[in-house]
């Protein structure tokens, strides 16, 4: 777990979101990192709030599989699952992933597939994330990007 150390803590920042079927729209973003003891993965948490409150939560845990290979589990209350498979890229400063595969509840939107990305500046202190979905009928596109500083 040594070379994803530095994702541990809390990341907080700016987020901004676009879709066909809906209105723009902005967001704070906080996304948590924790080591379970003696496990080898990290806990992940993302946040989101908007004007009104609340928007969007989703927990799950980073896997590293191989080297340079990465496994994103995440459950969301809105009734979607995402298995996410990815590298390392670019001396571990990006993180890329392409594969998903999504199983929605009886009751949840359709989506069809996810992509995410995580990139990292030199010092690991600013990510800027990218979150695309194919969903609703409509082709995969960028649907969330934020920029988050480390804090504690």
């Amino acid at each position: 777990m040594q070379p994803y150390e530095f994702l541990l803590g809390t990341w907080t920042g700016e987020g901004k979101g676009i879709y066909p079927t809906i209105s723009k729209f902005s967001y704070t973003e906080t996304l948590s990192f924790a080591a379970i003891p003696g496990k080898p993965f990290l806990r992940y948490e993302q946040k989101t709030m908007g004007p009104q409150g609340p928007m969007h939560t989703e927990v799950g845990y980073l896997r590293p599989v191989a080297e340079d290979r990465l496994e994103l589990v995440v459950a969301q209350p809105t009734g979607q699952t995402e298995l996410l498979e990815g590298e390392v890229r670019s001396e571990g400063r990006l993180f890329v992933f392409e594969k998903s595969v999504v199983k929605s509840s009886a009751t949840a939107k359709q989506v069809d597939a996810t992509k995410r990305t995580y990139t990292f500046n030199p010092e690991r202190t600013e990510m800027l994330t990218a979150f695309g979905m194919a969903a609703v009928g409509q082709p995969m596109q960028q649907h969330l990007e934020s920029r988050l500083l480390k804090g504690s």
